[in-house]
């Protein structure tokens, strides 16, 4: 029997087991016959990893609504990493112009995310631009507080990661100064979903940790880093409070979860800036190796 005769649904898990990284790696796979490219594109965008310069490209192309449709329909695991104003055209251009562009962008995917049934993995990355000749320059910052917020509207997702220290999330000067920047009770609305939560922010608080349920039936491993963190809202009692409040939330959340693997609370220790890592159900801290899962 020819690999096409075979019933579509065994197509389907052959074409998954292939993997999307095998069509990414050359586009022309996709277009072997028509019958083959209805199954390939489907497995190229089960994992969609895209950079700002790739999305922007993707949106660009003349069939981008077939294959905004195919990320909806297929998209499993949804990968973004961003790399802020690195490579643009000049650091005297001006800011707010890229951050429309891309948050722009972001805001057209965030459309499909929320509209996607299959999507369970989340994961976006945002860097800081790396040109030594604005090493003197203030961080500019290029997330807008509506558009991560669009970007957190999928209502299936089993794992949430966010790493976001290469920008602050708040308005821009388009923007209405007073938009608020806190996703925190945003991201805590899929504790009851969440299998996996890590989260590495320059604003934070303890109610990413407050579950709408008494009780949480995951196993869910949850990371969270505070390290050069500042709390959403202004309050006394700075890093060290802020730090206490994260941990003492962490902990009534462990215990409305069903049989929790992993609670931590990720900080760095001074003057040395040693890695430290709080395990909420030993109540022990723990040094970490630069890296560590």
């Amino acid at each position: 029997m020819l690999l096409l005769e075979l019933p579509p649904e065994t197509m389907i898990q052959i074409f998954a087991y292939v993997g999307s990284s095998y069509f990414r790696s050359n586009l022309a796979l996709l277009t072997v016959c028509k019958q083959w490219s209805k199954f390939a594109h489907s497995a190229c965008f089960q994992d969609f990893h895209v950079t700002q310069k790739t999305l922007r490209r993707f949106l660009s192309t003349p069939d981008v609504k077939s294959s905004l449709s195919l990320v909806k329909d297929s998209a499993e695991t949804l990968d973004l990493d961003l790399e802020g104003f690195e490579n643009w055209e000049t650091i005297s251009a001006v800011p707010a112009r890229f951050a429309g562009f891309l948050n722009k962008d972001l805001l057209r995917l965030a459309t499909i995310i929320k509209e996607s049934r299959k999507l369970r993995t989340l994961r976006i990355q945002a860097t800081l631009e790396l040109h030594p000749q604005i090493s003197l320059l203030d961080r500019r910052d290029y997330l807008f507080p509506f558009t991560l917020h669009a970007m957190l509207s999928a209502g299936n997702l089993t794992s949430l990661e966010l790493d976001l220290c290469g920008t602050r999330i708040g308005p821009y000067q388009s923007q209405d100064p007073d938009e608020g920047f806190h996703v925190c009770t945003s991201i805590a609305s899929f504790l009851t979903t969440l299998r996996r939560l890590r989260l590495r922010m320059c604003h934070v608080c303890a109610e990413c940790y407050k579950a709408s349920e008494k009780y949480l039936n995951n196993t869910s491993p949850l990371n969270l880093s505070v390290a050069h963190a500042e709390r959403c809202i202004p309050e006394s009692g700075g890093f060290l409070q802020l730090k206490a409040d994260i941990e003492e939330q962490a902990q009534a959340l462990a215990t409305q979860m069903a049989a929790p693997k992993m609670v931590r609370v990720l900080t760095h220790k001074y003057p040395h800036l040693t890695l430290r890592a709080c395990d909420v159900l030993t109540g022990k801290e723990i040094s970490l190796s630069e890296g560590a899962e």
